[in-house]
């Protein structure tokens, strides 16, 4: 083939793809996030020494994905959906359940007035129902490590973990995972049953001969009436771990009020329950002011306090601020969590104080 020809073939093709005003008619939508902030954090390491750092995803998580959407008739409706996660201050994979390049969602389905089939990596309901019952506050006020918590450190290392399959290592996540693989969702018809929405999800365990181990089960139920929420939500993770919650959010004036309780029941150790309550209101134009509190009851009482600020540039750009108070060594924020993670000299002990301001962009 004329190379010739070819370039300028392949620039229109790119330029059609890339075209934010083309793919806004399309059945193609790109889009993505980039999050990062500077974090100072004390309590780190067997000394509690302060650190100063480069923190990302503070506020909302760095991604990039796809999703793809097709008329079939009759109202039905094809759709696939692909995001992949990463550190802005790497640039490698990261935010996200799995290794791969499409770390937090790869998966396509069918919709239409029955409702929507999703089957691929999914994100779990009890997590769409958890992050739903929330202040302002975004990523730094990182729960995740509060609810599994004990005794100065989380439970993975007691609660059996299968290789491969759901989500095998629970540590560090919300009760075992955001992003679910192996698993078939199915979500009723959105704002056609009167502000009744629920979902349901179901992983394969993938073991030859034993069809429910490492299993993974979750579901959820909301009901909006004017600008109330109420929602509950329900997971089982074979052999690791039940867990069970019921939320809401509501307006009170010119604060919205948001609260949420986790039981949490493993299946080696004592059952914990988690209460969360937060607010929010906004105190000028295009600023938003939250605060939240988290408190688990078992050994140590952890705790986390919250005070977080947002302005917006635009419709898409953020700056922020946030200060997050954590007990019984509790990561003081979503970037600590993951340090701590990859280099066990960072983990925070004892009581932290992390301070943070950032940017989020997303497109």
């Amino acid at each position: 083939m004329n190379k010739q020809c070819l370039a300028p073939a392949m620039a229109s093709a790119l330029a059609l793809l890339c075209s934010g005003s083309v793919l806004a008619d399309s059945a193609i939508n790109i889009y993505g996030n980039i999050d990062a902030s500077v974090v100072t954090a004390s309590g780190i390491g067997p000394s509690s020494e302060r650190r100063w750092s480069l923190g990302e995803g503070n506020w909302a998580p760095s991604v990039w994905g796809f999703r793809v959407t097709e008329d079939l008739g009759n109202g039905l409706q094809a759709h696939a959906h692909l995001e992949g996660g990463f550190s802005s201050a790497t640039g490698a994979i990261a935010n996200g359940g799995t290794g791969g390049i499409f770390s937090r969602m790869a998966n396509v389905g069918i919709g239409g007035p029955f409702g929507s089939i999703s089957a691929g990596l999914n994100l779990s309901p009890f997590i769409a129902a958890y992050t739903s019952t929330l202040g302002l506050a975004g990523n730094n006020f990182y729960v995740p490590a509060l609810l599994m918590h004990r005794d100065g450190k989380v439970t993975s290392g007691t609660i059996p973990a299968y290789t491969g399959g759901t989500d095998a290592d629970p540590a560090f996540g919300t009760t075992g995972g955001f992003f679910i693989p192996n698993s078939l969702t199915y979500s009723l018809p959105g704002d056609s049953l009167g502000g009744l929405n629920a979902s349901i999800m179901y992983s394969f365990g993938g073991v030859p001969g034993a069809n429910g181990e490492n299993r993974f089960m979750a579901g959820n139920i909301g009901y909006h009436f004017g600008t109330v929420k109420l929602v509950a939500a329900a997971s089982d993770r074979d052999a690791q771990y039940r867990q069970y919650l019921i939320g809401t959010s509501f307006p009170l004036g010119p604060v919205n009020l948001a609260a949420n309780y986790v039981h949490f029941d493993p299946y080696v150790g004592d059952s914990s329950n988690t209460i969360i309550v937060g607010a929010e209101m906004e105190v000028m134009p295009s600023t938003r002011l939250g605060i939240n509190y988290a408190h688990n009851n078992s050994i140590g009482s952890p705790e986390i306090i919250n005070l977080s600020a947002m302005y917006a540039l635009s419709k898409n750009t953020k700056l922020y601020a946030a200060y997050n108070h954590a007990t019984d060594g509790i990561p003081s924020s979503y970037s600590g969590n993951n340090d701590a993670a990859g280099n066990s000299s960072l983990t925070q002990s004892g009581t932290s104080d992390a301070f943070m301001v950032g940017i989020q962009k997303g497109f």
